[in-house]
């Protein structure tokens, strides 16, 4: 994607998530495709627009373009930032739940079609700011926005993490855990079945931390836990299964649609 990021949204660098969503909804309401009868140009337009929102609005995904703006010399005093760990076994599991569960969206769906309809983001929106107030520590408010959408998609194993995570900045153990297992339970009944196992390991440092006592006499019990090393053969069989899955999803979507017709 060509030109500054900045420019494509109308705001100054310093400008927040609420500016930058405000600046999203006023620029998708002068370029949308449906007010130009679907015109090439400004789908185009509209697609850039989406691509500069999705970065600007991500707490990691900014802080890297933010680098990549800098010339070649300030690049290398700033430090490397620290690649994020998906919550997902795979970063492309993360966007899917992201964008889909919870969203009433169609398994083939991208971020450009979730985002065309404006009326219809809330979940997504408010995922965003939860991250936004997360990043900057204001807990109380990323809390709120983390219950609001977790009861509205109960079973989005992201959102439910990001839950747990701010729960257990404010050292409430069980609720956090509380919100973990949950997580950990609707991983189990994927098809296919998501270990999670990322999320394993913040549960078990979180109780380190906060039941320091517990953990040792359970470590005495049980045994720390078994680093898990991936197989590269397992990790393809379940791109393939999750391939397969997609496209006998969209089988049953294109003979249902025929049905109907």
């Amino acid at each position: 994607m060509t030109g500054d990021l900045y420019q494509i949204l109308g705001v100054p660098s310093t400008a927040d998530f609420a500016a930058i969503k405000r600046a999203y909804y006023r620029r998708a309401k002068e370029c949308h495709p449906d007010r130009f009868q679907n015109s090439p140009v400004k789908t185009r337009e509209f697609q850039i627009l989406v691509e500069a929102f999705d970065t600007l609005s991500d707490g990691l995904k900014r802080r890297r373009y933010d680098i990549s703006r800098l010339d070649e010399e300030e690049q290398l005093r700033t430090r490397q930032l620290r690649k994020q760990q998906p919550v997902m076994d795979s970063e492309a599991d993360d966007i899917l739940e992201e964008l889909i569960v919870g969203n009433d969206a169609p398994p083939e769906t991208s971020l450009a079609t979730l985002l065309a309809d404006l009326e219809k983001t809330e979940i997504f929106m408010k995922y965003r700011e939860g991250r936004d107030h997360l990043d900057h520590r204001r807990n109380e408010a990323a809390e709120e926005c983390f219950r609001f959408i977790v009861a509205r998609a109960p079973q989005n194993i992201v959102f439910r993490v990001y839950l747990a995570r701010v729960i257990a900045r404010s050292d409430r153990y069980w609720p956090s855990v509380y919100h973990y297992k949950l997580a950990l339970q609707f991983g189990a009944r994927r098809r296919p079945q998501q270990l999670l196992l990322g999320v394993r390991k913040e549960m078990d440092q979180l109780r380190r931390r906060l039941r320091p006592v517990w953990s040792r006499v359970r470590d005495c019990f049980v045994g720390k836990p078994v680093e898990f090393i991936p197989d590269p053969a397992d990790e393809m069989i379940a791109q393939l299964n999750r391939s397969l899955n997609r496209a006998a999803r969209e089988l049953s979507s294109s003979e249902e649609r025929r049905r109907l017709k």
